[in-house]
């Protein structure tokens, strides 16, 4: 396992007597995370020292690939060009870093088989992807640095003394399809009507296993298990369920789904792939251990992973689909209140990251420091919702591809139609359904997402007024003073640099400072570090009189941020009590206690916003 043990990270076998035995030791530990001197680091992990920072082991167990972080010796110099642009984007000094691949056979000498600078992803934060095989092992490095990198292929020969560059073309990044029961490779196939679980052997033939709408997790050696008698099972998200589960497949086509209405993820299995164990968790259900049968499909509990919270009664939860009024498919669920009463119109909040709307409980890549469960708990109807899913559509996915690649098939204006526009559409459809079903009040309503959420939520209020309060969590994306470190997603996004006249209509009709002025929604941002642009936004609300606040959250010294998923205690703490008083106090009108000037802050606020709007009708 990777640990620190006060060496900094770095690789280690754990016995069965708690004993702890080095497997590797860099001693070129590098700082990583969102402080001084610190290489760039992960959402939720705190300034760490850091030596070993990927592994895998070969199948047979006796060789091992792994990467460590060396800092190069940088002497102070003059720079220009591109170092100037991306010394813009960083308000820490970084150090400049190498990562260097090893492989290790046996007992022998570790051997550097390549290295790349940090700000190769690929080999950075992916591990390079590493494929084994009898006799070699296969690795990749990133070859063009698109928000969807791709990568070379190379080959290291068992034994050999030199690398090789594969042939062909750079791809995007993706691991081996999981194998099948006949040995063939399986994949999902997908038209406009469906989607299909289908397993391609070598000689061209294909088994069709069914109509199934599900994304592969993992891949080859991470997200399938198979039997000696071909039975295998996957590891996927079921798309239109919003929950992760397995699916088992045979050799004679068929394909059945565990039967599951919660979420099974984290899955292991014997070698022999008969019995496993996963941990089955939902929105309103707390994790807990389970064990997988794979012959006859039986889940069977173990033990409950977090009993405080599985003693507390669920909330009473619904999966909801529609179709909003571009004709794109959406789905989400709605936790209600604690005492709900059929009949009674509540206030209601918008949660929303991407497609992470799902089966998890407490999930921090969708709750953030957002209260989702304390809110339900005092009388708000939560609706998370998601992203219209890309899959549904051959348009959808044409316009994600140009935003990922930056290759110019969908215009600027169609990606952003298509992208957020779309979502925002997605909101008023529900908003109109579940007003018409008599469940929210639609005078009462806010939003709230953090990141990709951020986007929507900045994108929602200023281009609708659907909502009486808004929080967005520490994004800036969007803003036109990104553009200088997002040069590629930007072309694909608005169609060139905000100085750019040919670009300028595409910013005036998506950039959200640029949209200040139709905003009627009262807006909070909390930052884990001070985006620019989302001081930008912050500053073009305040010129518009529009309700408007802005905190920023320490981190753990006063040369280190936080994290983009807060991890220190009392900042979460004062994030979630931030978040509640902030929509108790603009849709229910309740004043925080805890903080006087803090309510009278938002008082002014109120009174500014509606003098300004007075003067203007």
């Amino acid at each position: 396992m990777l640990a620190n043990f006060g060496k900094g990270l770095n690789l280690y076998e754990i016995g069965d007597d708690a004993g702890i035995v080095p497997i590797v030791e860099s001693g070129t530990n590098v700082l990583v995370g969102n402080a001084d001197g610190a290489n760039f680091g992960y959402d939720e992990v705190g300034p760490m020292p850091v030596g070993v920072a990927f592994y895998d082991w070969s199948p047979d167990g006796t060789r091992l690939f792994y990467t460590t972080l060396e800092a190069e010796e940088a002497a102070s110099r003059i720079v220009g060009g591109t170092d100037v642009t991306d010394a813009s984007a960083q308000r820490r000094w970084r150090p400049k870093v190498r990562v260097r691949l090893y492989l290790r056979s046996g007992n022998d000498k570790p051997v550097e088989i390549a290295s790349a600078p940090a700000e190769d992803r690929v080999a950075r934060y992916m591990g390079a992807f590493p494929r084994w095989a009898s006799d070699h092992l296969d690795y990749a490095l990133q070859a063009v640095n698109n928000p969807t990198p791709s990568v070379w292929h190379y080959r290291w020969a068992f034994g050999g003394a030199k690398s090789t560059l594969l042939p062909g073309a750079a791809e995007l990044i993706g691991g081996d399809a999981p194998t099948g029961p006949n040995e063939g490779k399986i994949l999902v196939t997908r038209t406009e009507d469906e989607a299909r679980l289908i397993e391609r052997v070598r000689n061209g033939a294909s088994f069709d296993y069914g109509a199934m709408n599900v994304q592969l997790l993992g891949d080859a050696a991470t997200g399938s298990w198979r039997t000696g008698n071909g039975i295998v099972m996957l590891s996927v998200r079921l798309i239109d369920d919003a929950r992760f589960g397995l699916v088992r497949l045979d050799r004679r086509g068929k394909a059945t789904i565990l039967p599951a209405k919660d979420s099974l993820r984290h899955c292991a299995f014997t070698p022999d792939a008969l019995r496993g164990v996963c941990i089955r968790e939902g929105l309103v259900k707390s994790p807990e251990l389970v064990a997988v049968t794979t012959a006859s499909g039986r889940i069977d509990p173990v033990s409950e992973i977090a009993p405080h919270y599985a003693a507390i009664e669920p909330l009473q939860l619904a999966q909801r689909s529609w179709s909003n009024s571009f004709g794109f498919k959406n789905n989400g669920f709605i936790i209600y209140p604690r005492g709900y009463r059929r009949g009674v119109r509540y206030p209601a909040i918008i949660v929303t990251h991407s497609p992470d709307a799902d089966q998890r409980f407490a999930s921090p890549d969708l709750v953030w420091s957002y209260p989702v469960y304390l809110l339900a708990e005092r009388g708000y109807v939560v609706l998370l919702v998601n992203d219209p899913p890309v899959s549904q559509s051959p348009i959808l996915q044409k316009a994600q591809e140009t935003w990922n690649s930056c290759d110019g098939r969908t215009p600027p204006w169609e990606v952003q139609r298509l992208t957020w526009l779309n979502t925002v559409e997605s909101y008023r459809s529900l908003i109109n359904l579940l007003s018409t079903e008599g469940l929210i009040d639609r005078e009462r309503l806010g939003i709230a997402g953090y990141s990709a959420g951020s986007q929507m939520v900045n994108v929602a209020v200023t281009q609708s007024n659907l909502f009486k309060a808004a929080s967005s969590g520490d994004g800036a994306y969007l803003e036109p003073a990104a553009n200088r470190y997002l040069q590629c997603s930007y072309r694909a996004v608005y169609g060139g640099a905000p100085g750019d006249p040919k670009a300028m209509p595409n910013y005036l009709a998506l950039a959200p400072s640029y949209r200040a002025q139709y905003v009627t929604t009262p807006v909070l941002q909390q930052l884990a570090e001070p985006r620019v642009g989302a001081v930008d936004f912050y500053q073009a609300l305040q010129v518009e009189n529009v309700p408007a606040d802005i905190t920023l959250y320490p981190g753990e010294t006063p040369g280190a941020d936080e994290t983009h998923l807060f991890h220190i205690p009392s900042n979460r703490r004062a994030a979630l009590i931030e978040n509640l008083d902030w929509f108790d106090f603009w849709l229910r009108g309740i004043a925080p206690t805890s903080h006087p000037e803090r309510a009278a802050r938002w008082e002014k606020m109120r009174a500014q916003f509606v003098t300004a709007r007075k003067a203007t009708d």
